[in-house]
């Protein structure tokens, strides 16, 4: 009694054509499977391109965190107490910059010259180039040189002339 029932639902709901009744049955079959079956939700940005990578790069005791604090603080309006690791900021719609601080050894300076953007290179205006930062310059020749912007700091301790020609060899004055 039960499979004669369900014959007589099954056909009130068939179209009349044979041929029309077996597409109309394979569509049923294909949107049950669709059900059973979910796609995975594609969460990768498809659109968005990779952050702008910076790396801030000098010697000890230059302010290279207090210039990557600064750089986060007007990009996000927050001070953040304990800079470890990159940090990503978002500059725009379509725009994130991450900003690396680079250690002062020559493998940190391999690594960083590889892969940024753009390098902020940290100078201490008191005392001039350092051997550190002349070492970063080679490496930055030998892995492409990306953009490279100068960065002087402690310019408020030059107080006279006199003392800008004691830290400078004799042949830069000229």
């Amino acid at each position: 009694m039960y499979f004669v029932w369900t014959l007589t639902v099954i056909q009130a709901f068939i179209a009349a054509h044979p041929f029309a009744a077996d597409k109309h049955i394979r569509h049923k079959a294909q949107l049950d499977q669709q059900r059973l079956h979910v796609p995975l939700v594609d969460r990768t940005p498809a659109k968005e391109p990779p952050p702008v990578i910076v790396a801030i790069v000098g010697p000890e005791g230059v302010g290279k965190t207090t210039l990557m604090r600064s750089l986060i603080r007007r990009y996000t309006k927050h001070t953040v107490a304990n800079i470890t690791g990159p940090v990503t900021v978002v500059s725009g719609k379509n725009r994130r910059i991450t900003f690396i601080e680079c250690n002062n050894d020559i493998n940190s300076m391999i690594d960083i010259g590889k892969i940024a953007d753009l390098v902020l290179l940290m100078i201490d205006g008191s005392f001039g180039f350092e051997m550190e930062t002349m070492e970063f310059l080679n490496v930055l020749q030998a892995h492409g040189f990306p953009k490279v912007m100068g960065v002087l700091t402690h310019l408020d301790l030059i107080k006279t002339v006199s003392y800008t020609h004691l830290t400078l060899p004799t042949s830069d004055l000229v």
